[in-house]
């Protein structure tokens, strides 16, 4: 037998790049960078390259080609030698990072993640920010601590935006953030406290997905709330509400057996709706047993089949 030996190099690039994405950033520039032209070309193509201020990069030569940027320390390298960021995760926030928190240091932003954890101080810099087409690219957000802008002018208009991810809004927030982005296509939050619109009842023609975390929401449900939340986006096609009951027993059994599940309210104000998923969180008590529940779910999902008699992609969702 003849001894070969394996050269990487005989790989093809495909395989090439799938190996590349096992290394940490910093461990794959000092292993194959600069080794030669063909490795160099194929390390300049990633797209999955990360730079965490946790962890101790100090592989200059690989800034230019990071796409996911995550701040949760304090960043010592400028932000300018990140040109060519797609995704950012902000932890960590100081007057430093406001100064460059801009489209000119961020001109390919796509995705923007702000975590709760910043200080109260910085979020309303970061929020007119985000709301004012500062990032003309920017289609994707989540954001954990919401306000709404303390005056008209705070915000202007966001025309990227396509999807925008809550903790926690109101109403006010709700109606200026459907304000500030006009071509919104996906919205989801949760809805703490019974806030309803009760005037400014703008129509947003662009969104077509609304997620809504109701759980706050005890039994008996106002379902008057969602309704002021729905005559704002006719045009909805796919809609998924998060309700609880926190005891159930025979009266609100009986009282649900008579309930529409909603189809009032979306025959009147969602004509274009096509998919309904209702998730409904039964909690549960000690003298509730496991029989019982399966039972309670069984009812409760003929009786929504028997309202919505295959309308729309429908669905109930008992836990």
């Amino acid at each position: 037998m003849t001894n070969q030996v394996f050269l990487l190099e005989l790989l093809p690039n495909e395989l090439l790049i799938e190996l590349f994405k096992y290394f940490q950033t910093q461990d794959l520039f000092q292993a194959f960078y600069n080794l030669n032209f063909r490795l160099n070309h194929l390390i300049h193509s990633l797209t999955h390259l990360i730079y965490s201020t946790n962890q101790q990069n100090d592989r200059i030569q690989s800034y230019p080609y990071i796409r996911t940027l995550i701040i949760d320390t304090h960043i010592h390298p400028q932000l300018i030698c990140f040109p060519n960021i797609r995704r950012l995760s902000i932890d960590y926030v100081t007057d430093g990072f406001i100064s460059q928190f801009n489209g000119h240091v961020f001109p390919f932003l796509e995705f923007l993640s702000v975590d709760h954890k910043i200080h109260p101080f910085y979020m309303s810099d970061l929020r007119a920010r985000i709301f004012s087409n500062t990032f003309p690219n920017l289609k994707y957000c989540s954001i954990s601590r919401m306000r709404s802008p303390c005056i008209n002018q705070e915000w202007t208009q966001s025309l990227s935006l396509r999807y925008l991810k809550f903790n926690e809004i109101d109403s006010i927030i709700y109606t200026s953030i459907l304000t500030a982005c006009p071509n919104l296509s996906v919205v989801k939050f949760k809805l703490p406290t019974r806030s309803k619109i009760q005037t400014n009842f703008i129509k947003h023609i662009h969104l077509k997905r609304l997620i809504i975390n109701m759980n706050y929401d005890e039994y008996p449900w106002d379902d008057s709330i969602l309704e002021s939340y729905l005559l704002c986006v006719p045009n909805l096609e796919q809609l998924k509400i998060s309700r609880s009951v926190s005891s159930i027993n025979s009266n609100i059994m009986q009282q649900l057996q008579c309930y529409d599940w909603l189809l009032s309210i979306i025959s009147s104000h969602l004509s274009k709706l096509d998919r309904l998923k209702f998730d409904l969180c039964v909690r549960r008590s000690q003298e509730l047993i496991e029989l019982n529940f399966q039972d309670i779910c069984s009812q409760l999902k003929r009786q929504f089949y028997h309202v919505y008699k295959n309308r729309y992609e429908s669905r109930l969702v008992v836990f």
